[in-house]
């Protein structure tokens, strides 16, 4: 039974996602959102499993003080700010607010003539307020936070945004006669989560220049690697030899100089020799994934359940 019923699994299932295809019944599509949404909660627990597996793998390698141990701990620190700035704190006790509150007009402040004017109060002194065509930043007078704007009689939109991202966007409208003034209310509220500012700003400010340096660190190597394997041993090297030289001397503006010719050469190498190989690649990848495919659905490959199977 331990090997019967994962192949019997695989059977049922690869059968449907193949026929699912040519059957249009409603109910067809029913199953295949259902089996769509436990593929998702199996994905998730895949992400719970493989986070505590980087934690059996690196801890005892930590506590043994192995060697490059303090790679292990910015690994397992930096997994674990990610995680927590990850969590939408924000949303905790109900979801901020997006909307702006308006509100009776302060005493003492009037209209120009012909217009109408609009107090903005966002609670930050860094936010940016936009009421119909006009956007303004809040500053004194009349006060941190607070800004009035005069428009023209009529339905303006508002927005109340911050300059950086990870903060929530207050949006409105109010319609004015000549003469009104208007107060506006909102302040916008950082965010946790993915489009969080902590998240954002980890992202751009350590995450993508690490991601840039090993980038720019791998042209070196890929050179290195060029330079050992672009050697003209047989037919076959010389050819891709002389065909890189062509696309990297085309590529530079110096090539254009050399030779006019060298650019159109070097489209037709990417476009009919280099296409036609590409998609040679990918028509033995597809047959290779179908053969495999049906391999795993006929219990003929059993090297996903295990070793012992």
């Amino acid at each position: 039974m331990k090997k019967e019923l994962p192949l019997a699994i695989g059977l049922v299932v690869g059968l449907f996602a193949l026929v699912e295809f040519y059957l249009p019944h409603h109910m067809v599509g029913e199953i295949r959102d259902e089996l769509l949404d436990y593929g998702l909660v199996m994905l998730a627990a895949a992400y719970a499993l493989g986070g505590v597996n980087v934690l059996q793998v690196n801890l005892p390698r930590v506590r043994r003080r192995e060697a490059d141990w303090q790679y292990k701990v910015v690994l397992l620190v930096g997994a674990a700010v990610m995680a927590l700035v990850g969590v939408k704190w924000h949303t905790f006790g109900g979801e901020p607010p997006t909307t702006v509150q308006v509100g009776a007009a302060p005493a003492g402040v009037t209209a120009p003539a012909g217009m109408a004017t609009v107090i903005v109060e966002t609670g930050e002194p860094d936010a940016l307020v936009k009421v119909g065509p006009v956007a303004d930043h809040p500053a004194t007078p009349p006060g941190p936070g607070i800004v009035a704007i005069d428009v023209p009689p009529g339905t303006h939109a508002v927005k109340m945004y911050m300059r950086a991202a990870g903060y929530t966007e207050l949006a409105g409208e109010i319609t004015v006669a000549a003469g009104d003034v208007v107060s506006v209310r909102g302040t916008p509220v950082l965010m946790w989560g993915p489009s969080g500012r902590a998240y954002v700003w980890i992202y751009d400010h350590i995450f993508a220049p690490c991601n840039a340096t090993m980038f720019a660190l791998l042209a070196f190597f890929v050179a290195s690697a060029a330079f050992r394997a672009f050697r003209a041993r047989n037919p076959e090297a010389a050819l891709l030899l002389g065909s890189a030289i062509i696309i990297l001397v085309a590529r530079a503006p110096i090539g254009r100089s050399i030779s006019p010719i060298l650019p159109e050469l070097s489209d037709w190498i990417l476009d009919i020799p280099n296409n036609a190989g590409r998609r040679a690649i990918m028509m033995g990848a597809a047959i290779g994934a179908i053969a495999t495919g049906l391999r795993v659905i006929l219990g003929l490959e059993r090297s996903h359940l295990g070793a012992d199977q």
